[in-house]
């Protein structure tokens, strides 16, 4: 029950810009059980912060975020579906030790259980959004960035929203939640996607990012949004 939004833009912005927006997304909806960001500046290189707090409690890590300088950034609000796993090592989202990205799950997989022996040693969390996050993390090793994404959902399967900020500010995004549909915009010479705040029509639009041009609704769709370049929209490849 998570809300993701991924910008992208053709030159520098604070990203407190963009704190504003997802404030708006948590007060509407029912995420405020964790939040966190990630975003890359003008050298790539990909930082995160996220907090087990609402993004509204936080008041201390908006201050530290609101003046950095940002080309790509991704935000999580986070809703679980068992609240017991409110805690920091469940909060997304979850960055690669490495920096070369960072991940961030909207839904719930149902086979997760099945792959947390095989990561055991790696999983600092209860939450099945990290099994996928380290199942991404290994296709790396023989898979590209996006066909990876889809391939984490075709193995854990449920419902699922990924999203990934990587090195370099590329933005991955795979959608495929029936319930909360991501929908991609033009606003202020950014490239949007955001989630709907599970709710089935176009209210996003009207609460949040009335002035929003291009939009358009993705449906198991993968959209690869690049600082200073158009959003390119692909079908997954078949299984």
């Amino acid at each position: 029950m998570c809300e993701i939004l991924a910008v992208t833009a053709e030159r520098p912005l604070k990203l407190g810009a963009l704190l504003a927006w997802a404030s708006e997304l948590e007060r509407l909806g029912i995420a405020g059980f964790g939040w966190g960001a990630a975003w890359a500046g003008a050298d790539g290189e990909v930082h995160s912060h996220r907090n087990p707090s609402s993004l509204a409690g936080d008041v201390e890590g908006m201050l530290a975020l609101r003046d950095v300088n940002v080309v790509s950034a991704l935000v999580h609000l986070r809703r679980p579906s068992r609240l017991s796993t409110v805690q920091e090592a469940d909060t997304q989202p979850f960055q690669d030790e490495a920096g070369r990205f960072a991940f961030v799950h909207n839904g719930s997989f149902e086979r997760d259980g099945e792959l947390r022996d095989r990561f055991a040693g790696t999983l600092r969390g209860r939450a099945d959004s990290e099994v996928g996050f380290r199942l991404y993390q290994s296709l790396l090793e023989d898979e590209d960035p996006l066909p990876a994404l889809v391939r984490v959902h075709r193995t854990l399967g449920g419902t699922a929203n990924l999203c990934v900020l990587l090195r370099g500010g590329q933005l991955a995004l795979y959608a495929a939640h029936p319930h909360n549909a991501v929908r991609r915009f033009r606003l202020d010479g950014l490239s949007v996607a955001c989630t709907s705040l599970h709710s089935d029509d176009e209210s996003v639009f009207d609460l949040v990012f009335p002035e929003a041009g291009s939009r358009e609704l993705l449906d198991d769709q993968v959209i690869t949004l690049v600082p200073n370049s158009p959003p390119v929209t692909t079908q997954p490849s078949g299984n």
